[in-house]
């Protein structure tokens, strides 16, 4: 008979980001012999977190597009509901909405939340009342968790000057970690054509793909030969979502492959010579990561997050964000580049990854924080 220490529960606005960024965690609980119940609306990776991670799975209904937290109530309620059905000895909370209304309703059931700030979304990089509203919601929900974990210290110290998390409350985390087995240079696949650039991640215009785009017409039609290839899939609930008619339409461009989603990045990054992330804002960008761990030159805009993974000239390039030339430059460097440069950079990066974005310092972090709170609830 196997006696279940205690409940964790892990909460998201996809399940396809619990399955995709928290798999480790996820399994370190369940070997740990805790219950582990993830709560998210249901897509895709809602079955698999069940049949592949051994985890229990409930639905949410929530609005991720929607910005008014007065139709977002019912979702306080479910996850009251849950909490206190479950009595978890720890909430963990991913993306924004979950991390304030999963709070507030941990917070009344008596549930110590554990929150993950994955970067603070295009709700901080825009001035005007969507910006005003998700400031007041952190600040009457974060000061009420037991833990708020920050991807970088941009993101950290920002919360900490704006009041909206106590600083007793803060602890820094590398991201969501990687893994470095799984994400191995060995498994790169040898190449003699043109150089193949990779975009991973979710197809929003804010991540830079347009200027992506119109960079990479630039080089093709400067008869440079490239290929640039799009994997990820079309978030189409996100108000920086590129459209699925945009996304065929560039496609049909010379040199332009969309791959869409795969469960096997590994793969898709063997097959590649070099990662682009020209994104306007991150947390710690999970694609840098991996690029990094599978011994792979890097490109990426010199902001929050992107210039936390990549050294100028040490295991990639930094280019200015929204900026064509900018990115243009720095892809024609890499370009230009031999092959034992670009090994030699990407080698630069396996090493940084080894040495501080182990997804190993992200599920200690995490195991200690839930811990803390088992043990301040059974002080209650």
């Amino acid at each position: 008979m196997i006696i279940k220490v205690g409940t964790v529960t892990l909460s998201s606005n996809t399940s396809w980001y619990l399955y995709s960024f928290r798999a480790s965690t996820i399994r370190c609980l369940v070997s740990g012999g805790y219950r582990v119940v993830c709560i998210s609306p249901e897509d895709d990776y809602s079955q698999k977190l069940i049949d592949d991670l051994g985890c229990e799975w409930l639905p949410l209904t929530m609005d991720n597009q929607g910005g008014n937290p007065f139709k977002d109530a019912g979702a306080v309620y479910q996850f009251w509901r849950y909490y206190r059905q479950l009595r978890p000895v720890a909430a963990l909370h991913f993306t924004i909405k979950n991390n304030v209304y999963g709070t507030w309703a941990a917070w009344i059931a008596g549930v110590p939340a554990i929150n993950n700030v994955s970067g603070l979304g295009t709700a901080f990089i825009r001035k005007g009342p969507l910006s005003s509203i998700v400031r007041l919601l952190y600040k009457t929900s974060q000061p009420l968790a037991h833990k708020v974990f920050c991807q970088n210290e941009e993101d950290m110290k920002r919360l900490e000057s704006a009041k909206l998390v106590p600083p007793q409350r803060l602890e820094l985390v590398p991201g969501s970690g990687v893994d470095l087995d799984r994400f191995n240079p060995s498994i790169r696949v040898a190449h003699d054509g043109p150089l193949r650039f990779l975009y991973a991640g979710r197809m929003l215009a804010d991540k830079g793909l347009n200027e992506l785009i119109a960079a990479t017409s630039s080089i093709n039609a400067a008869g440079i030969q490239c290929v640039l290839r799009l994997s990820g899939f079309a978030d189409v609930e996100n108000v920086s979502a590129i459209s699925q008619a945009q996304m065929a339409e560039w496609a049909r461009e010379p040199g332009v492959e969309w791959l869409g989603p795969s469960d096997t990045m590994e793969d898709v990054y063997a097959n590649v010579d070099c990662v682009v992330l020209p994104s306007y804002r991150e947390g710690m960008p999970r694609s840098l990561l991996e690029a990094g761990a599978m011994g792979l030159p890097v490109i990426a805009t010199n902001v929050a997050g992107c210039r936390h993974v990549v050294q100028h000239d040490f295991n990639g390039v930094l280019c200015e964000v929204k900026s064509v030339p900018s990115l243009l430059d720095a892809m024609k460097r890499i370009l230009m580049m031999s092959a034992e440069e670009r090994d030699h950079i990407g080698s630069n990066g396996r090493l940084l990854v080894e040495t501080r974005f182990s997804e190993h310092l992200v599920v200690e972090a995490t195991m200690r924080a839930i811990a803390s709170a088992g043990s301040l609830k059974s002080a209650l």
